[in-house]
This record gives structure tokens, sequence and C-alpha cells, in this order.
């Protein structure tokens, strides 16, 4: 796994601790966007912020009562959040260096304390990377992105993929949760459907979904925790689809019974459906997928 890019906010009054922070991560490989390294000599300070976020995976606020304070801090981190909801998304990760008024947006997150011990603070921090560097080998991905919703619900987290992603997620959840909680989350917050056609290929497709731990389903009313989840637990979102071909439904019935075409329409009607059905291809089991897969690209 390549780590992306960590921006570091924070206000100028902490500095020194900020130095040490970068220092220390860049020491164990981890690349960041700080602005005493990153903004040139006459370069544009909120253009060259607002380009060090977007090309960002992770962004790391330093929480302190002069950091709440500082404009800059807020608009920054208000930028990190719209850029949280885009599929490209970004990783919030607050570092609490001193006791204030955490931000609301913030409060319900997980973060690293280092307000009386900076290596263990540092070591929590670490670990973030750690568990996103191995989850992403477990399931042979390049990367891990936040599963793209405005408001991350709960302090733990999984790592989710599927066969019909092309992403792999990381999505935070309350272990106590039960399978049918998290599914009806998961569904509604990126909108998953039930049911989906695709009119130009005459399929109507339908889907149930279900939670999956080293290839044991969880019961719908088994709390996360309960199931053996734990924090950080890669978890495979399994999807059945199932289809109905409305070419073929529709050319096998056109001449039985009532209709509302005369013979002359039933034939021209009849060779479009023979010509869709020949234009869409064969429908192989490989093709099927394809098809189905379609239905979540907006995932």
């Amino acid at each position: 796994m390549s780590i992306g890019r960590v921006f570091i906010s924070h206000s100028s009054k902490d500095k020194a601790f900020v130095d040490r922070l970068v220092s220390d991560l860049v020491s164990h490989s981890i690349p960041v966007w700080f602005d005493k390294l990153d903004l040139p000599v006459g370069a544009s300070v909120p253009g060259s912020i607002n380009e060090g976020i977007a090309q960002s995976r992770y962004f790391l606020i330093v929480l302190s009562p002069a950091a709440i304070e500082s404009t800059w801090v807020r608009e920054e981190l208000n930028a990190s959040l719209m850029k949280q909801v885009s599929l490209g998304g970004t990783f919030i990760l607050p570092v609490l260096l001193q006791d204030c008024a955490v931000p609301p947006l913030l409060a319900h997150r997980r973060y690293a304390d280092f307000r009386s011990d900076y290596i263990e603070g540092l070591q929590t921090l670490l670990e973030v990377w750690g568990k996103d560097s191995n989850a992403c080998t477990s399931v042979g991905c390049a990367e891990v992105v936040p599963w793209p919703v405005p408001d991350q619900p709960g302090q733990d987290f999984v790592y989710l993929y599927s066969q019909r992603f092309d992403k792999f997620f990381r999505v935070a959840c309350s272990l106590t949760w039960t399978a049918d909680r998290m599914l009806k989350y998961l569904i509604t917050s990126r909108s998953l459907p039930y049911g989906l056609e695709q009119s130009d290929l005459g399929m109507r497709w339908s889907f149930s979904y279900g939670l999956v731990l080293d290839k044991t389903t969880i019961s719908l009313s088994t709390t996360l925790e309960a199931a053996g989840v734990t924090l950080g637990s890669v978890l495979r979102l399994h999807i059945n689809a199932t289809y109905e071909d409305i070419f073929v439904k529709e050319l096998n019935g056109m001449w039985g019974g009532p209709t509302r075409y005369n013979t002359t329409m039933l034939m021209i009607r009849e060779e479009e459906l023979r010509a869709a059905i020949a234009s869409r291809g064969n429908l192989t089991k490989e093709r099927l997928r394809e098809l189905s897969n379609k239905c979540f690209s907006h995932v």
C-alpha cells in the first residue's frame, strides 16, 4: 500500500509540537503537506492550501485552544469535510494537543491523544496507517478510501469491500450495531439499490445484501461485536443479484392473448426486440456480472 499524503492543519502557536510531529511522521515514511515545507515564497496562501488539501488523502488537525480560535484552521477543516463527501475522499485525523472546545463535527471521531504522553499519542496515530496497510494487503488492494458520507456516525471503524465495487473502504460505525443496522446505514448513505432497471438493455435487477466476516455471514440480529468484529476488521458486503429479462419476456408473450398491437405492428415489434437482444450480446456469466456491477458505479 502506498500511503497518501497527510495535510497538517494547525495554529502557528503550536509550531514547536507540529515541527516535532512532522519530523517523526517523515521518519516513518509518512508523506506530509506542511506549510513550512510546502509553501513556496510568493505563493498564494489560500490557493496553495486548497491544492494541498485536494492532493492529500489524510487531513490531520491539531486541536488546541489556539487552533479552535484560528480562522485558517476552521477554513481548512471545512474544505476537508467537503472533500470527505466526494468520491475521492479524505480521512480526517484529529490530534488532541490540549483540552479545548472540540468542534461538533469532530466531537464523535476517534482522536490521537497527545495531552499527557507524546509517544503514546504518536503510536496511536501510526496505528491508523498500520491498520490501513494491513487491511489493504489482506484483500490485495492498493489503497483504502473513506466511505463518502457527510457525517461519520461513530468512533469505531471497519474496512469494507465487495466484488461489485472498485474501491476498498474504511467505514466509521459502532461495533454495538446489529448487522441489520449496519446494512441499513450502508444502503441508505450511498443509495445502494434494491432494484434497478437498465431499460436500454432490457434488464430488471433485484439485489439483497449481507455482511460477511471470514467467510461467515453475520446474522441480521447479531451485533458486530458479538459476531467477532473488532476495530479495523475487514468485512465483505455480499450483494446477491437476480435479474428479469424484459426483452425476452415481452418477446415470448407478445403473440399470446390480448394485445394492443395489430399483426403488422407485432411483426415490427418482434423485429425490434430481436435486434435489441442481438445488439445486447450473449448474457454469459461474465457479461451478467459486468451488467450488474454497473448498478454500483456511483459508489
